[in-house]
C-alpha cells in the first residue's frame, strides 16, 4: 500500500460521509478486561463501559491498566453520554480517570445497584457530582446521545446486569454486555428471551456479544445448583469452614447465608471488598444479608470453630487479600489450622494460575482441607458457554456480528460460531480501502446494478487493478476475483473488503449500514481508520500515565539486571600545590541492589576499577566526564563478571577543603600522602558545651568579689579553637571538616570580645593545654611559638578521612569555663550590695517599730 493511502487510512472519517453506524473499541478486544467502546451515529457517540484491566507479573508496581484517556479527552466533544452495563471492575473501574477526561456535563447512566458502586468510587476520588448520575431501569427506554436506549435483563454473576438496545434512524445495535442464561436465578430475574425475540422481528443491524467462554462446550450451571453444593459441604463439615469467592457475587453470598442459617453457624466476613459490595447492595435493597448481623472479625476467637462460617477474599491470590495473607501466616485476622475446611467457590482467572497454585500449596502445608474443582459444583461462571452463545445468535439473527470481550482466539472462534448459524457478515478485512469519490476509481471491471445501488464485480481474468486516489496512485498486482468479495459504494465512500478472516482489534473503527433489501450483496463492515491507542497505568493512588511516564521498561530492566550507585568525593590537586605526580583521588562509596556480589568479590572489583578509572582521568577534566567514564567502566565490568547489564548511577562532587587537609596531614606526618589522621574534634570546639563544675581558681575569684573580672572580656588568642568543652568520648573520632567549621565559628565568637592583660592571665590559668597543642608539638615535646601556632591554625583544613587516636586527646582533662560575662557579674555584685543596705535599713525600722509598740502597750 502506498504511503499516501496508508496515511489516509489512519485518519477517521468524520461528518456525514461514510456508513452511519460506527464502532470504535478502546479496550476489551484481544484481552480480558478494560471494556470500553465508542458507539455512534455519524459523529455523535456514546461510551459503553469504562473498565480496568489488572496487570501482568512483569508490570512492576502497576496496580491497574486503564484505557487511553488522552484519546477520550480529544474526542470529548463527540461523546454525549456514558452507559454502564454492570458493576464489575472491568466495566466501571476506570471511571475515576475517564470522567475527568469528558466534558463536565456529560451524563453517566447505570442501574441502581451499579450506581451505588460508582458513587462510592467517585466520592473516594473527590469527583462526585450527583447531577451527572442518571439511574435507568430495564425495559424503560431513554434518550442518550444519538440513540434511544432500552436496557434488557441478562443474568450474570452480579446484580442488575443488563444488555443494551441502541436505536436510531439508521439502524439498531444490540450490545449484550456480560451474560449467561440462568434458568433459575436466585433473585428471580431470568434472562429476557422475550426481548431478544421481539428485537429479532424488528431487525438488528449489528450485534456485539460476550466471547469469554466460547471455548467451553455445553451450558453454565445455575446458581441454584451451586447453592445446593455449598449447603451439602458445609453441613458435612465438623470444624470451621472457610469459603472464598468473588466479592461481587451477591447471589453467592446469599447462598452462603442460607447455608449458615440451616447449619446454625455464625457468618464472618474477612476482607474489605466483601463489605463494599454488600453495603452497596444493602443501600439498593438487594442484599441477602443484613450487614449488622455479621460477627466482627475480631471476635472470631470467642466462638467455637464448629459454630463459624468465614467468608474471605483472595480467590485469585491477590497479594493483600485475606486468604493469601492467611496462607503466609501473616494475617492478624485469620489464622488457618489443620481442622479448617476451605471451599474454593471460584474460578482461576487466566494469568493467575501460578500464584493461585502457590497459595494452594501453602494452605496444604498448613494442613487445611481444600475442596474445589468442577465436579464439586461449587462455582458457576457468569459468562455463557458455547451452547448459550449459539442459542442467542439464532434468536437475534443479526445482519452483522462483532464478537467482543475476550482474547483474540476467543473472538475468532465466536466469529466462526456466528458464521455457522447463518450470519453472513462477521469478518473484517485487514487491508480494507476507502475511496472518497467513485469517479476517481479506474479499473477494468464489469458492473452490476441492483436496486439503484452500484456494486462492482471484478472480472476473473483481470490481473491488474489500478485505483487512483486523491492522495496518490495505488497499484495492486495479481488481485483476482477470487481474492475479492466485492466492491461497494455507500453514500460518497467506496470501499473494498478483502476476506482474510481477521477480527477487529482495539483502535480500529468500523462502519456499517442497515441492509433494507435482502437482494443486496453487502460487503459487511467497512474500515474507517485506525487510532494507535496507548495504555495508561495507575501506580498506587496518585501516579498515573503511560508506560513511559511511569518508566515501566526501566523498572523491569533494573529488576533483571540490578543497579549500581556510586558516590564520589573528588580530591582534585590545587594549582599551588607542587607535586611531581598530579592525579585525581577521592573517596568512593558503592552500593548495589539486585546484583549477585559473589560474597563481596564483585564489590571489591568495582571499588578497584572505580579508583583506577578516577586516577586515569585528567586532573582538570569536568565532573560530567568522570561520571560518564566511571559508569561505562563499571557497567562493562559487571557484564564481564556476571553477564548482567546494570543501571550505573555515578554522582561526583568536589571537596577542595579535603585536598588542603590532605596536604596538611602530609606535612605534619612527614609523608608525601597520608600520615597520621586528624579527626574532627567536634566536642572540643562545640558551641554548646556541657555544664561543668567551676575550677578552684574561679571559685576563689568569686568569693573575693571577682575583682579581677571587672575588665575581663572573652577572647582566646592562643585558644580560638578551644572556647567550648574539650571532652571527647573514648569511642568517638571527629571529622576534620567539622573541626574546621567550628574553628571558623569560634573565631567569629571570639571577635565579640576583647581581652586585656589582666583577663588574659585569668583565662590562661583556667585552661589546660589544648588538644591542638598536643597535635602540633614537635619531637622535643615543646609547643610552637605564638606566631608559628597562629600560622599553623590558618593553614589547617581538616579532612574527614583523617583521624586522631583518642589516646592523644585523653591527656586533656575536662575544664568548664565560666560562662558569665564579667560586666554582668559586677552588676550582680553591686545589686547585692544595694539590697543588703536596704535590708539593714528595713531591719532597723522594724526594731524601732517594735520598741514604739511595746512602749505604747506598757503605757
Amino acid at each position: 500500500m502506498e504511503d499516501s493511502v496508508k496515511r489516509k487510512m489512519e485518519q477517521f472519517y468524520e461528518g456525514s460521509d461514510g456508513p452511519p453506524l460506527r464502532v470504535l473499541p478502546i479496550g476489551g478486544l484481544g484481552e480480558i478486561g478494560m471494556n470500553c467502546m465508542l458507539v455512534g451515529n455519524y459523529d455523535r457517540y456514546i461510551l459503553i463501559d469504562a473498565g480496568i484491566m489488572f496487570p501482568d507479573y512483569d508490570m512492576l508496581g502497576v496496580q491497574k491498566i486503564i484505557p487511553d484517556t488522552t484519546f477520550i479527552r480529544k474526542w470529548s466533544h463527540k461523546i454525549e453520554a456514558v452507559i454502564i452495563t454492570h458493576g464489575h471492575e472491568d466495566h466501571i473501574g476506570a471511571l475515576p480517570w475517564v470522567i475527568p477526561a469528558l466534558d463536565s456535563h456529560t451524563p453517566i447512566y447505570a442501574s441502581s445497584f451499579t450506581m451505588e458502586l460508582i458513587k462510592k468510587r467517585l466520592i473516594e476520588f473527590g469527583i462526585f457530582v450527583p447531577s451527572r448520575l442518571k439511574v435507568f431501569r430495564t425495559r424503560r427506554r431513554f434518550s442518550a446521545g444519538p440513540f434511544e436506549i432500552e436496557p434488557i435483563t441478562v443474568t450474570h454473576s452480579i446484580p442488575d446486569c443488563c444488555g443494551l438496545v441502541l436505536r436510531c434512524a439508521d439502524g439498531t445495535i444490540l450490545h449484550t454486555g456480560d451474560w449467561k442464561i440462568d434458568e433459575s436465578p436466585l433473585d428471580g430475574k431470568v434472562f429476557d428471551r422475550e426481548a431478544l425475540e421481539e428485537l429479532s422481528k424488528e431487525g438488528v443491524t449489528l450485534m456485539m456479544s460476550d466471547s469469554t467462554n466460547v471455548l467451553s462446550p455445553g451450558r453454565t450451571l445455575s446458581e441454584t445448583v451451586v447453592a445446593d453444593a455449598l449447603l451439602r459441604h458445609i453441613s458435612a463439615a465438623k470444624g470451621r469452614v472457610v469459603t472464598t469467592q468473588f466479592s461481587s457475587n451477591i447471589h453467592r453470598l446469599g447462598s452462603i447465608k442460607a447455608a449458615a442459617d440451616l447449619t446454625g453457624r455464625k457468618l464472618v466476613f474477612v476482607g474489605m471488598s466483601l463489605r463494599t459490595y454488600l453495603d452497596a447492595a444493602w443501600k439498593d435493597g438487594k442484599a441477602p444479608i443484613d450487614p449488622s448481623t455479621l460477627i466482627k472479625v475480631e471476635d472470631i476467637d470467642t466462638y467455637a470453630p464448629k459454630d463459624l462460617l468465614i467468608v474471605t477474599t483472595g480467590s485469585q491470590a491477590e497479594p493483600r487479600a485475606a486468604l493469601n495473607l492467611a496462607s503466609h501466616g501473616s494475617s492478624h485476622l485469620l489464622k488457618l489450622s489443620k481442622e479448617d475446611i476451605i471451599l474454593y467457590s471460584a474460578k482461576v482467572i487466566p494469568g493467575n494460575e501460578t500464584r493461585v497454585m502457590k497459595m494452594f500449596n501453602r494452605i496444604s502445608e498448613i494442613g487445611s482441607t481444600m475442596i474445589m474443582g468442577k465436579n464439586e459444583k461449587l462455582h458457576s461462571s457468569g459468562h455463557g458457554y458455547r451452547d448459550e452463545l449459539e442459542e442467542v445468535l439464532k434468536i437475534v439473527k443479526p445482519q452483522h456480528f462483532l464478537p467482543i470481550h475476550g482474547e483474540l482466539v476467543f473472538l475468532k472462534e465466536h466469529e466462526l460460531l456466528g458464521k455457522s448459524t447463518g450470519i453472513r457478515h462477521t469478518t473484517l478485512a485487514d487491508d480494507m480501502i476507502n475511496i472518497d469519490a467513485p469517479e476517481n476509481l479506474f479499473f477494468h471491471l464489469s458492473f452490476l446494478l441492483l436496486d439503484c445501488e452500484a456494486y462492482y464485480k471484478a472480472e476473473e481474468a483481470k490481473q491488474d487493478i489500478r485505483m487512483v486516489h486523491q492522495a496518490g496512485l495505488l497499484h495492486r498486482n495479481a488481485l483476482s476475483y477470487q481474492s475479492l468479495q466485492n466492491w461497494c459504494i455507500i453514500g460518497n465512500v467506496v470501499g473494498i473488503a478483502i476476506d482474510d478472516n481477521r477480527v477487529i482489534q482495539n483502535g480500529e473503527m468500523l462502519g456499517v449500514s442497515h441492509l433494507r433489501n435482502r437482494r443486496v450483496l453487502s460487503n459487511g463492515f467497512l474500515s474507517l481508520g485506525k487510532e494507535n491507542l496507548q495504555l495508561m497505568y495507575s501506580d498506587g493512588d496518585k501516579a498515573f500515565g503511560t508506560s513511559t511516564d511511569l518508566y515501566l521498561d526501566e523498572r523491569w530492566k533494573i529488576a533483571l539486571n540490578g543497579i549500581v550507585m556510586v558516590s564520589m568525593e573528588i580530591l582534585r590537586p590545587q594549582e599551588a600545590v607542587v607535586s611531581a605526580e598530579k592525579t585525581l583521588k577521592g573517596k568512593i562509596k558503592i552500593t548495589t541492589r539486585c546484583l549477585w556480589l559473589d560474597e563481596g568479590k564483585l564489590l571489591d572489583a568495582l571499588h578497584k576499577a572505580a579508583h583506577a578509572t578516577l586516577s586515569s582521568c585528567p586532573v582538570n577534566c569536568p565532573l560530567a566526564h568522570i561520571e560518564r567514564t566511571e559508569s561505562e567502566v563499571l557497567r562493562k565490568l559487571v557484564r564481564k563478571y556476571s553477564n548482567k547489564r546494570p543501571e550505573v548511577i555515578v554522582i561526583a562532587v568536589e571537596n577542595p577543603e579535603a585536598v588542603l587537609s590532605d596536604e596538611l596531614n602530609a606535612r605534619l606526618s612527614g609523608e608525601p600522602r597520608g600520615g597520621f589522621r586528624i579527626s574532627a574534634l567536634r566536642n572540643v570546639v562545640d558551641d554548646h558545651p556541657k555544664k561543668r563544675r567551676p575550677t578552684k581558681i574561679q571559685e576563689e575569684e568569686g568569693r573575693n568579689g571577682m575583682h579581677s573580672m571587672r575588665n575581663t572580656q572573652h577572647e582566646l588568642e592562643d585558644h580560638s579553637g578551644v572556647e567550648g568543652e574539650r571532652l571527647v568520648s573514648e569511642e568517638a573520632t571527629i571529622s576534620g571538616s567539622e573541626l574546621a567549621a567550628r574553628f571558623s565559628l569560634n573565631s567569629e565568637s571570639a571577635e565579640r570580645f576583647s581581652v586585656n592583660s589582666e583577663s588574659d592571665e585569668f583565662w590562661k590559668s583556667s585552661i589546660v593545654s589544648s588538644p591542638i597543642d598536643e597535635l602540633v608539638k614537635d619531637s622535643s615535646g615543646s609547643i610552637p611559638e605564638e606566631e608559628d601556632r597562629e600560622k599553623l591554625k590558618k593553614e589547617i583544613v581538616f579532612d574527614d578521612s583523617v583521624e586522631i587516636p583518642i589516646s592523644r586527646l585523653q591527656s586533656s582533662k575536662p575544664v568548664k569555663l565560666n560562662r558569665w560575662n564579667p560586666d554582668e557579674v559586677m552588676k550582680l555584685i553591686n545589686l547585692r550590695g544595694q539590697l543588703h543596705i536596704r535590708f539593714q535599713v528595713a531591719k532597723q525600722q522594724k526594731v524601732l517599730w517594735e520598741e514604739i509598740s511595746s512602749n505604747l502597750l506598757a503605757g
